[in-house]
């Protein structure tokens, strides 16, 4: 995952920040971020457990970044 800007530095706990939901309800906090902390371009992997009802879609929930109460990412659930 990447995370690029010019307005804000990026000095946050992804992993306390984030959560994956699928639309059969279940929600899972993200165990472990293991990129960067800080500055305006960061790379790094974002780990989740795995879900167990995956449903149709999953979507990756940040909280609280930059000002912003809630950036939602929706992908079709594979198989």
């Amino acid at each position: 995952m990447t995370f690029t800007t010019h307005t804000v530095d990026l000095a946050y706990d992804f992993a306390a920040l984030a959560t994956l939901r699928s639309d059969s309800g279940e929600e899972v906090a993200a165990l472990k971020w293991d990129g960067p902390n800080g500055g305006h371009h960061v790379f790094g992997v974002l780990s989740f457990p795995a879900l167990k009802a995956r449903g149709q879609t999953i979507t990756l929930v940040l909280r609280d970044i930059a000002g912003v109460p809630e950036r939602a990412f929706e992908w079709p659930a594979t198989r």
